[in-house]
């Protein structure tokens, strides 16, 4: 359920301060995305900890994930109206936050760099070794992803190939590359799903099919509460939220690096005598072959 829906069906049950600061969510979803807990208190003339009680209300931790709902609903809105409307609208930043063009960036770059921080004290070296083996054991390797998550899975397969570990790639958009994956799902496939917010519906059936048919199953996902994770093997998490777009490659790309890092310490410690895919193309460049 988006958080509109949400708000609207508990409104009935509020208070008249949580209904004051409810109807200002439902007027005002793009400001929801980056208003900061005090401006919304001065906006609704309520104090912070009605603000904080009323996320509890609508079943939110706290504000944060609450205005991650908004921007995960905004998100999805948008690619609503493009495939409706055959435009991108995205939603602009709201004109307090242009009074000082410069100081937005420089808040923008601090918190991917928190993220950054964040994400390596909390890294399991263990569990991406763990995921550089399931690679390694697996007969088949399929990746799947879809928009921004394709993106990564390109560049994902791309590393695995220059240590001649061959892939599939799957667009979840496309029937066609959906259906031509399917026959390959089984115990010796390893399936990787990539799934970020708005976790493409797709995306997540193709995890369901292949947990069917008993494939291993590793997950890059920015929670774990992502639908994917409940069913994944192996479920590895990177942060993708930001105050400008609902996901920012920068540390998926980052746990794609240490997982084929890993990977290819894995492999070395067994190095096999037979040149890699690339190193025997690269023979037929030699002088020998161009005679």
């Amino acid at each position: 359920m988006d958080v509109v829906t949400n708000i609207k069906e508990k409104y009935p049950s509020m208070t008249r301060k949580q209904r004051s600061i409810a109807d200002f969510m439902l007027e005002h979803p793009e400001e929801m995305s980056f208003i900061t807990l005090k401006d919304l208190s001065e906006e609704t003339d309520v104090s912070e900890m009605t603000i904080l009680n009323t996320c509890n209300v609508l079943g939110y931790k706290n504000f944060n994930e609450l205005k991650y709902e908004f921007r995960k609903y905004l998100s999805i809105l948008c690619k609503v109206n493009v495939q409706t409307e055959g435009r991108y609208a995205s939603p602009g930043v709201p004109d307090r936050e242009l009074e000082d063009m410069h100081n937005l960036l420089l808040q923008v770059c601090q918190e991917e760099f928190d993220m950054i921080k964040n994400f390596f004290s909390s890294i399991n070296l263990e569990e991406i070794f763990k995921a550089a083996q399931m690679i390694l054991s697996a007969k088949t390797v399929v990746i799947c992803g879809f928009g921004v998550s394709r993106n990564i899975a390109d560049y994902f397969s791309m590393r695995l190939a220059l240590m001649g570990i061959p892939s599939v790639i799957v667009n979840t958009e496309s029937n066609d590359s959906i259906h031509s994956s399917l026959p390959m799902f089984d115990e010796n496939t390893l399936v990787i799903p990539i799934v970020f917010p708005d976790y493409y519906v797709m995306t997540v059936k193709v995890a369901e099919y292949a947990k069917h048919k008993k494939a291993p199953i590793l997950t890059l996902t920015d929670s774990l509460k992502s639908p994917v994770a409940e069913i994944s093997d192996l479920t590895l998490l990177s942060q993708t939220t930001t105050r400008l777009f609902l996901n920012t490659i920068t540390l998926p790309m980052m746990m794609v690096n240490f997982i084929t890092t890993a990977v290819n310490i894995e492999k070395s410690t067994n190095p096999s005598k037979k040149p890699s895919a690339p190193d025997e193309f690269a023979q037929f460049f030699s002088p020998e072959n161009s005679e």
